[in-house]
């Protein structure tokens, strides 16, 4: 499992100390620099706002992930490991991408308000997820028509093609009236048809049903009988569970339906090279527009916590597995303080009062204010960076 911990402390100045405060407490895992831009602030009415979109975006777009991989897995066939090697962001396997983030201020510009960066990486994943829903759509109605084909080539007699099982010679020719029909019989029915078929209706020729082909369910049988009788034929053959198979030899028709059967075998694998080579394009786009929305998160909370100006220290760290939890606990024991800071409790205060969170008496509880900010609390700035959908677990 590969989980990452994004996360901001007060710098108090000094973000070397800061630095060393948070290492010396994650014994055995990785620290990297996770570098923000300078953004734009705006109003605390609209940093409020703001985290409440990011942490619904930050879900929806670590859905989207889940979906591609699931998706390609899928598709490819392929195992989680030659997925790690196949799904890149920005040229980088998505680890070394999270472990070196660095602010795409090309694309994003951080010189815009932080509403407008959301609004455009909102746009942005709405045409992607546009983009999936149409391309599957295309893809599984496609994949439904070769299923189709698949099952006329390969079912049983009941259902398959009969183009490639009849011959002429199992035909009566061309006659003004009468007709060959072919009709499937369960295998355990073979005798009662032998014995029965002549006197389905009036009008079938005598000892003209011959045994055309078989496999484990169903022996194919070819009967003669006059055309004004099909129908009643038919129905009769019905009721007694013989299938009668709605097919008229004709060379011309065995090969138009041969050539569409081929058209959609190759149309299939057409649109499967194609949604594959997308998602593969896309998912770098995906993965970007995600680690984007976090950085946004850890500012924007980072200022509805600790104030301004800003004066904090964002870090992504790499916990080890086996003692996160731990880790964890000693990193919010160390900055506990931050719960109760005159500091942090003002600010708190005026933005849950903002907020209408703020009871009648005017206390104020800053359990109460972090249910604004994230669903866990933590005395600091804190959220995971699942990149789990890899898993070496097959």
């Amino acid at each position: 499992m590969t989980l990452y911990w994004l996360l901001s402390v007060p710098a108090h100045g000094d973000g070397h100390v800061a630095w060393r405060d948070i290492k010396s407490r994650v014994v055995g895992g990785e620290l990297y620099d996770f570098i923000l831009p300078q953004f734009k602030i705006g109003t605390l009415d609209a940093l409020v706002r703001l985290s409440d979109e990011l942490g619904k975006f930050d879900a929806a777009y670590e859905n989207t992930m889940s979906k591609f991989v699931e998706t390609l897995r899928g598709l490819s066939g392929s195992t989680n490991r030659q997925l790690q090697g196949q799904l890149l962001v920005d040229d980088k396997p998505v680890d070394q991408y999270i472990r070196t983030f660095s602010w795409n201020n090309a694309k994003y510009r951080a010189d815009r308000p932080l509403s407008e960066i959301v609004a455009q990486i909102a746009e942005q994943m709405g045409s992607v997820d546009s983009a999936l829903k149409t391309k599957l759509t295309q893809y599984n109605a496609i994949k439904n028509s070769l299923a189709t084909v698949r099952r006329k080539q390969n079912g049983n007699l009941s259902v398959r093609s009969l183009g490639g099982v009849v011959r002429p010679e199992h035909c009566i020719g061309n006659s003004e009236y009468l007709r060959t029909v072919f009709v499937a019989v369960p295998q355990q029915l073979s005798r009662e048809w032998l014995n029965s078929y002549e006197r389905l209706t009036d009008m079938v020729v005598p000892r003209s049903s011959q045994l055309v082909a078989e496999d484990a369910e169903y022996k194919l049988y070819s009967a003669v009988v006059f055309k004004r009788v099909f129908d009643e034929f038919s129905n009769k053959a019905r009721d007694a569970k013989f299938i009668v198979r709605d097919f008229v030899y004709d060379l011309e028709t065995v090969e138009r339906d041969r050539l569409a059967a081929m058209e959609i075998v190759e149309q299939e694998q057409e649109l499967l090279d194609n949604i594959t080579e997308w998602l593969r394009g896309s998912f770098g786009d995906v993965v970007a527009a995600w680690m984007h929305v976090k950085a946004l998160r850890v500012f924007v909370e980072s200022i509805l916590r600790y104030g301004i100006p800003p004066d904090f220290l964002p870090v992504l760290v790499r916990p080890p597995a086996k003692h996160a939890a731990k880790i964890k606990q000693q990193l919010a024991d160390f900055y506990a303080y931050l719960e109760t800071s005159t500091r942090a409790s003002d600010r708190a205060r005026s933005a849950a009062g903002k907020a209408k969170r703020q009871d009648d008496s005017g206390a104020f509880d800053m359990h109460e204010f972090s249910n604004i900010l994230s669903s866990e609390y933590m005395p600091f700035v804190f959220f995971e960076v699942p990149w789990t959908f890899l898993d070496d677990a097959e």
